[in-house]
């Protein structure tokens, strides 16, 4: 207690050597009006942000586009007609929209709220700032209030009177009583943004599991698709080994008509043999056109592949998002911590 003075009028105490003798109630008040003012534009500011985050969007990039549409187009362009090709092109257009859309919101909702996180951040700091202003404001008032009081006692000049005194102590008490209101509502401001700190933390964490959830969607569609390429790969091998088997024949086929031409021998089994052939090329065609199909379906699985891998990166990059929410909650924390040390002290 060496060090603190206790004042006559609250019964607080506070340091000796701190007074200051050019002091005005009326410029402090307009500085912390001030600093409340645009306290309370920057909160505004950051709760807008905060409330309009899923109402924005970012377009999606031009050359993803055009490279995923090239490279789509090879093999379509060639085998299919005009019908069946305009219908894989709109699937596949869609198909890389939704990708880049939910890229698009995942960059989105984590630059925001890492601005956002920022915002509060410095808004925190400038409260705590101005709560130290504040406190010192109101030990400088007491220190006034002090020397005011053994002014007037121990002072032996008649022609001042003594009124004069009691309204200056009055105006003193009205600032102190400002002061304390300002202090109030600085705290409550300091409430309120961690308030919604921690709400936008919360809509966060729920916006992340629901992507994790649509990836496990994409997940288990995708293995039915491998499976898929797997059993039209395996037809796909067979139909060619069939096709194989009837060019041979084919082959003998036309050496036996060759030479039975050339004989001028014609039986019953040339024509049998004939309409044999005529139906193993029209069955060549018809295999023909349906590995050209599984060729153009195991094109399609190939497309539908990277667009997993690319939605696993996207959850890679979710991976750091956590850690950004540990640090948030962390500071969180820091903060509570330091409102019920003010309120210890205050209470002291």
């Amino acid at each position: 207690m060496s060090s603190l003075k206790r004042s006559s009028i609250t019964g607080l105490y506070h340091p000796i050597g701190w007074r200051r003798t050019n002091y005005s109630s009326s410029n402090s008040s307009l500085t912390d009006n001030q600093t409340l003012s645009t306290i309370e534009k920057k909160t505004t500011t950051t709760i807008n942000k905060i409330l309009n985050a899923d109402k924005s969007g970012f377009l999606p990039t031009e050359s993803y586009l055009c490279s995923s549409c090239s490279y789509s187009n090879v093999d379509l362009s060639k085998s299919l007609s005009s019908i069946d090709r305009s219908i894989l092109e709109g699937q596949l257009k869609r198909s890389i929209s939704s990708n880049e859309t939910m890229e698009a919101t995942i960059k989105r909702i984590r630059t925001e709220s890492i601005y956002s996180i920022k915002d509060l951040i410095n808004q925190n700091q400038l409260l705590e700032h101005s709560l130290n202003e504040s406190r010192i404001k109101i030990y400088q008032l007491e220190d006034l209030l002090d020397k005011t009081k053994q002014q007037t006692i121990n002072s032996n000049d008649k022609i001042t009177p003594i009124s004069i005194y009691e309204q200056q102590i009055k105006t003193l008490e009205k600032d102190k009583l400002q002061l304390k209101l300002q202090l109030e509502q600085c705290k409550n401001l300091h409430r309120k943004e961690i308030t919604q700190l921690e709400q936008t933390i919360n809509d966060l964490k729920h916006q992340l599991v629901d992507y994790q959830n649509k990836l496990k969607l994409i997940q288990f569609d995708q293995d039915k698709l491998n499976s898929i390429n797997q059993n039209n790969s395996n037809q796909l091998n067979e139909k060619s080994q069939i096709i194989e088997q009837l060019q041979k024949r084919i082959i003998e086929v036309e050496l036996i008509l060759s030479t039975i031409d050339s004989t001028n021998v014609i039986n019953q089994s040339l024509v049998n043999d004939v309409k044999q052939i005529n139906d193993l090329r029209y069955q060549n065609e018809q295999l023909k056109k349906d590995v050209q199909l599984l060729k153009l379906k195991c094109n399609e699985r190939i497309l539908h592949d990277e667009e997993t891998r690319m939605l696993r990166k996207q959850v890679n990059i979710k991976d750091d998002y956590r850690t950004v929410i540990a640090k948030q909650q962390a500071e969180i924390h820091k903060l509570r911590e330091q409102l019920s040390n003010e309120n210890k002290t205050k209470s002291i």
